[in-house]
């Protein structure tokens, strides 16, 4: 049943292209990054939000407070403030780590490295926009804890970048 399924779907073009030997060897190398990647943002999201941020509180609240009265026409506490810069930074550090070894191990690409930087940068300022916006919602409209939060936005950026990985970026 699974191989008529499979069979089917090789018809398409672009199943054609995500069935193969090779995909899956990508795919593979895809998860042992992105579990590395995952494990320091994750790490990285915690020491800031928990530790750092509590001790020494991030500046700029004034301004972040202003701004996100602004566009999204609701208060914004402290502590919104800290685990989304917390998110912001160990966000960059988790883009630098995942572009790199990327593009080097599981994609193997010679495609142009300022050409896919260019792309890679377009994507990750939407996931962090899109990240950011579902953290918020997730904790402080669902009421979600921030720790749980970022691991459920987390998964759902995992399932659209592979595909734009293969399809688009790394091509």
């Amino acid at each position: 049943m699974i191989e008529k399924l499979l069979d089917k779907l090789r018809k398409y073009k672009f199943f054609s292209d995500m069935l193969t030997p090779e995909t899956f060897s990508q795919m593979k190398r895809y998860v042992i990054i992105g579990f590395t990647g995952f494990a320091i943002e994750y790490f990285l999201f915690n020491i800031f939000n928990e530790l750092i941020f509590v001790k020494f509180p991030p500046g700029g609240y004034i301004t972040a407070k202003e701004i996100a009265e602004k566009f999204i026409k609701d208060t914004f506490e402290r502590v919104t403030y800290r685990y989304l810069l917390a998110n912001a930074i160990a966000y960059v550090v988790a883009f630098w780590f995942n572009f790199l070894l990327n593009r080097f191990w599981s994609f193997k690409s010679k495609v142009n490295i300022f050409k896919q930087l260019r792309q890679y940068s377009a994507l990750f300022i939407f996931n962090l926009i899109v990240a950011s916006a579902l953290l918020y919602f997730l904790s402080d409209k669902i009421g979600i804890m921030p720790k749980i939060s970022k691991v459920l936005v987390m998964g759902m950026l995992v399932c659209w970048n592979f595909v734009l990985y293969k399809k688009v970026i790394y091509k």
